[in-house]
């Protein structure tokens, strides 16, 4: 039986659950040996669900390489600092693979290392890295590819999808469903990168790359949060046949791409809607096939430990000249981004205005001077004689002239308080 030298870097709640999964399985995976030649993490002292002493620890990188060399290493700590930097480096100056959940490090600083990566013919997997426990690149790679995919889209991060679902369910303001989140341990008291829409946004990249075979920059890459959402709109949402989601998605239009993350309308049928909680959902669109979708559980310690493992089992079969998006890096082309304007859907505006003769005819008048009609106009009921909440649903439009005309309202005297602006995703399945 083949035996494969493993090291693992990071022992939290995701590398201690591999360990777990490891040992209840005898160290074997299809018929092949995986034996754990060297552990580490930030605290040694800590409790862990197995027994440390059982395993070799290593203090620094060169002592790693001194007592049994890995062939491969799980790096599970995060961060795009100097140690995961000099991780990166270990492995390619010394020929190690790599399996890491390290979702911003790979999108942010990945295109450094990738090339060097496919040129010593090391794998990286990175399947912990996206949506937890959906195999969507095991998916990509035994099943779809190479057929064309036109588009991918979906939830991406299941802090943000457990934060509107509690909105929904519990008919609270983002402020307390995010506290709820907390105290569940489905958000962490710094959750910015998921609120954000960051960490979605991190996701995207990676999966656009192995689904189109082109690079995908970060800094090209636009991304909005959830911080802003209103209860309200969620409610008023739901009138109009929608539901509210972060919504992450990459189309491919000729030659060139859209991608975005940000919270949109979405149809309240549809697959992506009714995909609740710390669930994420991916679909992809193509030619050779109509539409699949994978969900599954976006986060936790079982279900990411055993996206690793899957890593694990692609390991053993690896072919050297795949690449680690199944095409070369250095030979994949840069993702070039269609204009904005050649994108148009319907937008969600909600704006409360003074109750006076003559303002829905400016209203009016500020979306006529971009060309925008107005495919519906509701008021809402208020007790308030003076100022009325009401609610636009515009026709199809492209981001920059939404844009113009909400900057052009924000400069009349009749709008009073924010003015709440959603995307309608009509085409999400």
């Amino acid at each position: 039986m083949k035996t494969i030298k493993l090291a693992i870097f990071g022992l939290g709640v995701v590398g201690s659950h591999v360990v777990k999964l490891l040992e209840k399985n005898s160290y074997v995976l299809d018929n092949t040996k995986f034996k754990i030649v060297s552990i580490s993490a930030k605290n040694k002292k800590k409790k862990r669900n197995f027994n440390i002493k059982k395993y070799s620890w290593f203090k620094s990188f060169p002592e790693l390489l001194k007592n049994d060399k890995p062939d491969i290493i799980i790096e599970t700590i995060g961060g795009t600092g100097k140690n995961i930097n000099d991780l990166y480096k270990l492995c390619i100056n010394n020929k190690i693979s790599l399996i890491t959940a390290n979702k911003a490090q790979l999108a942010e600083k990945g295109h450094s290392f990738f090339g060097s990566f496919d040129e010593k013919n090391l794998f990286l997997g990175f399947e912990a890295a996206v949506l937890g426990a959906v195999p969507i690149v095991r998916s990509l790679e035994q099943c779809i590819l190479p057929s064309k995919i036109n588009s991918i889209y979906g939830i991406f991060n299941g802090t943000t999808n457990y934060i509107i679902s509690q909105m929904y369910e519990n008919k609270i303001s983002f402020k307390d469903s995010l506290n709820q989140a907390i105290q569940n341990g489905f958000a962490e008291q710094d959750s910015s990168a998921d609120l954000s829409g960051r960490d979605a946004n991190h996701k995207l990249l990676l999966l656009s790359n192995l689904s189109f075979g082109n690079r995908f920059e970060f800094s090209k890459l636009n991304y909005d949060g959830i911080e802003n959402i209103k209860l309200i709109d969620l409610e008023q949402g739901l009138k109009l046949g929608y539901k509210l989601k972060l919504v992450s998605i990459s189309e491919r239009h000729s030659k060139r791409f859209y991608s975005s993350v940000a919270p949109c309308f979405i149809p309240e049928n549809s697959i992506v809607a009714k995909t609740d909680y710390e669930e994420n959902v991916i679909s992809l669109e193509g030619e050779n096939f109509l539409k699949t979708s994978l969900v599954g559980k976006g986060a936790g310690g079982y279900p990411t430990a055993t996206s690793i493992i899957s890593d694990l089992k692609r390991y053993i079969t690896y072919s050297k000249e795949q690449g680690v998006f199944k095409i070369k890096y250095e030979n994949m082309p840069k993702a070039l981004f269609i204009d904005n304007s050649k994108r148009v859907r319907p937008y969600y505006l909600r704006m409360s205005v003074l109750n006076k003769v003559g303002v829905l005819k400016s209203i009016a008048q500020i979306f006529a001077q971009k060309s925008i009609s107005i495919k519906s106009l509701i008021q809402l009921n208020t007790s308030n004689e003076k100022i009325v909440p009401i609610i636009i649903i515009s026709d199809s439009v492209d981001v920059d002239k939404i844009s113009q005309v909400v900057k052009n309202l924000k400069k009349t005297n009749f709008l009073k308080k924010e003015i709440s602006v959603i995307r309608i995703e009509e085409n999400i399945g």
